[in-house]
């Protein structure tokens, strides 16, 4: 049986390694960019009325598909601060960051019931496809309103399927989901006034099989 030489198998564990964070960035660049079809990023980003010097978080940022389209509205000047509860996820959002240049993103590990956000620093914040994933909706909200400045906003925006609607709330959560009567209460009875409304707001059922909807709150 023949024996591959050690210098051998280091060079073939390089390369694999390499190919392995290759495919990742090319998986997560196409991701992306399916995304933009129909997501309707820049329809939802508006709606926090954000301008160049503006802080901002992003609330569950995953690898930062909305923290980077919120870097370019609040420029240089301003700043994103992408929560996620997944440190894996925010190390390699630091990598896509470090490898652009790009210094006015500041990652932060939450946990579930507090994303750990300056207080009375946000002109905004939005929670994208993950304000079912959190254990105590009442002291996030608590903990993100006392992060906004007044007149602030936060957009959550989330998905749920025609025929889950009735579900209770642990029942769409434990699909992913959650109606937005749920948030809408939740939002009502931690203070926050709400300014906009549509349900649905982003029809993906050819894509994933459900809708979204969108509320902005207002501090």
């Amino acid at each position: 049986m023949k024996t591959i030489p050690l210098l051998a198998l280091l060079v073939l564990s390089v390369i694999s390694t390499y190919a392995q964070d290759q495919w990742k960035n090319i998986y997560t660049q196409n991701a992306w960019e399916e995304r933009d079809q129909w997501q309707k990023a820049d329809a939802i980003i508006a709606h926090l009325n954000l301008k160049p010097g503006d802080k901002v978080g992003d609330i569950g940022s995953h690898e930062g598909y909305m923290t980077m389209k919120l870097t370019k509205v609040v420029g240089r000047t301003g700043k994103v601060y992408a929560v996620d509860v997944q440190q894996n996820r925010l190390d390699k959002l630091n990598r896509i960051l470090n490898e652009g240049g790009i210094t006015n993103v500041t990652t932060v590990k939450g946990d579930y019931d507090n994303p750990h956000l300056p207080l009375n620093t946000l002109d905004g914040a939005m929670i994208i496809d993950t304000y079912h994933e959190m254990d105590d909706h009442d002291d996030m909200l608590k903990h993100i309103k006392a992060a906004l400045k007044t007149g602030g906003r936060l957009i959550i925006c989330e998905p749920i399927a025609a025929d889950r609607r009735s579900w209770s709330r642990a029942e769409q959560e434990r699909r992913h989901e959650l109606g937005m009567n749920y948030a809408l209460e939740d939002l009502q009875k931690a203070g926050f006034k709400i300014v906009f409304k549509k349900d649905p707001y982003i029809d993906r059922e050819k894509i994933k099989g459900d809708k979204m909807w969108l509320i902005v709150a207002e501090k």
